[in-house]
């Protein structure tokens, strides 16, 4: 990489290894200063052309179209939800009348609002039925953010991803991005947005130069100004001490953040951006290490260090194994799940391609476990197939050491599939990537028996994130004379979901 402005290969390395100690798989990783980028580098089969999943990043994109539309008029930071939503019936509660734009924007809406709720439906309707809290104030929301985005796609007449095409990502010259939709076609407001770090970076810079790219006024200035600003004071305690219009703050930085340890952040004393891609279940290790690298990355370095950072770099990528053998496997017939499987693999998360930590947040999931399977042997590639409800699902796995593509869709949700395939102790092992989702399966097939064993191991792990969520509740940690007792049941009771899965050969 040729840049002006130098970087310090010992404190990139060091971030990388602490990162790694905390449990962070790194994906991506991507240091701007100013609008020169003197860092950016990739865990392969990840790549700078690869979008990835941002989760609730997309909050702070949404931001960016609700400073769009507010400038054209369509609505105000004053206007009542109440009034914009007519068609809605609501309770003539005085507490409606407390509830504008933005109070979304800040979370502070007012109404109740569980991440186990049902994500498949219309969560504007699901906002107006919720009932008020008592402990008024900031409470993270799905919903709000939904809200803001609805509002922009009702009076614009036109998706968000569609209303932004020509007033942010064209004149970024960022691609078209994939958005999930809900069950009435709205873009999600609260996550769902597909973009890569560079396209982050682009908008987090634009933000930072006062809304100018190339010389052009794109993002409207007064909003980048007020969009970061804190208006509501978290406190102390956490990564955050204050929010502002669906960003997050902390001591003059500003980050757009997301599940897993998707974070973008802005650094005004070193004028710098950075953009992270990860997989792990608690980010909050990864959002701490990622303010402590910028104030001191950009010094010179050894070239031993260089070295060092460079074999690091190349060593940390998933490494395809190549197949010597494979145990027999029955081409052209094909297995079904067996009803005990199939009711015990639905207790906690229909199998499929994509893990449910992933889905829990998505507006349109498979209900049913993946069935059907067959498989294929053929020039160094094992071609395994199943059917997710009335959806096929092809995953082309390189045998000889080099991994294939393919790619698939699901619920209207387009994947691209990197996977290859080994054997060891007489099972077949494959290692599959949705490389657009943070998601990897490790998946053993045991064709030794009567019919089919399959396994899936996914990384990040549902039993996990349910583990670490309920492990840090507020329920489980003001009783602590319930942990011992919650969280050995539950581990027990997710060891048992996860269980092998049988099919027999389908008459």
């Amino acid at each position: 990489m040729n840049v002006k402005t130098k970087v310090s290969s010992e404190r990139i390395y060091k971030f990388y290894k602490d990162l790694e100690a905390n449990g962070v798989e790194n994906h991506g990783l991507l240091i701007m200063k100013g609008n020169e980028i003197v860092f950016e580098e990739y865990a392969y089969p990840y790549s700078a052309d690869m979008p990835h999943t941002l989760f609730s990043v997309t909050k702070s994109i949404v931001s960016t179209a609700a400073g769009f539309a507010i400038d054209e008029g369509l609505f105000s930071l004053d206007s009542k939800i109440i009034e914009l939503f007519p068609e809605y019936k609501a309770c003539k509660d005085d507490e409606w009348q407390n509830i504008t734009v933005r109070s979304v924007l800040t979370m502070q809406s007012g109404k109740e609002f569980s991440f186990t709720q049902d994500m498949t439906g219309n969560y504007v309707e699901m906002f107006m039925k919720a009932p008020f809290r008592k402990k008024k104030g900031f409470l993270y929301s799905n919903n709000d953010a939904h809200i803001v985005a609805a509002l922009v796609q009702k009076f614009s007449g036109q998706s968000l991803v569609d209303y932004l095409i020509p007033r942010l990502f064209e004149p970024l010259e960022i691609e078209k991005p994939e958005w999930e939709r809900n069950s009435i076609g709205e873009c999600i407001g609260g996550t769902g947005a597909y973009l890569k770090l560079r396209d982050l970076a682009k908008i987090m810079r634009c933000y930072a130069d006062g809304g100018v790219y190339n010389g052009r006024q794109v993002i409207p200035e007064w909003w980048t100004k007020e969009a970061v600003k804190k208006h509501v004071d978290l406190g102390e305690g956490g990564n955050e001490d204050g929010y502002g219009y669906l960003f997050w703050l902390d001591n003059g930085v500003y980050s757009m953040n997301g599940m897993y340890g998707q974070q973008v952040l802005y650094f005004p004393k070193q004028d710098a951006v950075a953009a992270i891609f990860n997989c792990v279940i608690d980010d909050r290790p990864n959002n701490r290490l990622m303010k402590k690298l910028i104030p001191e990355v950009f010094e010179e370095s050894d070239a031993e260090w260089d070295e060092k950072l460079a074999k690091y770099l190349a060593g940390r990528s998933e490494r395809p194994k190549k197949c010597e053998a494979l145990p027999k496997i029955p081409e052209g017939e094909t297995f079904c799940l067996t009803p005990v499987s199939d009711i015990i693999a639905k207790l906690m998360f229909p199998a499929s391609l994509i893990p449910r930590s992933l889905t829990s947040s998505f507006a349109k999931r498979p209900t049913q476990n993946l069935n059907n399977i067959s498989f294929k042997v053929e020039k160094d590639v094992l071609t395994v197939q199943w059917f997710e409800q009335e959806e096929k699902v092809v995953i082309n796995c390189g045998l000889d050491g080099e991994p294939r593509l393919s790619e698939c869709e699901i619920k209207g949700y387009k994947y691209k599939i990197w996977a290859y395939a080994y054997s060891e102790n007489g099972l077949v092992k494959a290692v599959v990537k949705p490389i657009n989702t943070l998601a990897t399966l490790r998946i053993d097939f045991d064709f030794s028996g009567d019919g089919l064993e399959m396994k899936i191991t996914d990384t990040p792990s549902f039993s996990e994130f349910i583990l670490h969520n309920v492990d840090k509740s507020s329920f489980v940690a003001n009783n602590g004379w319930l942990h011992p007792l919650v969280i050995p049941t539950i581990r027990k009771a997710l060891s048992t979901a996860t269980k092998p899965m049988k099919f027999k050969t389908k008459q």
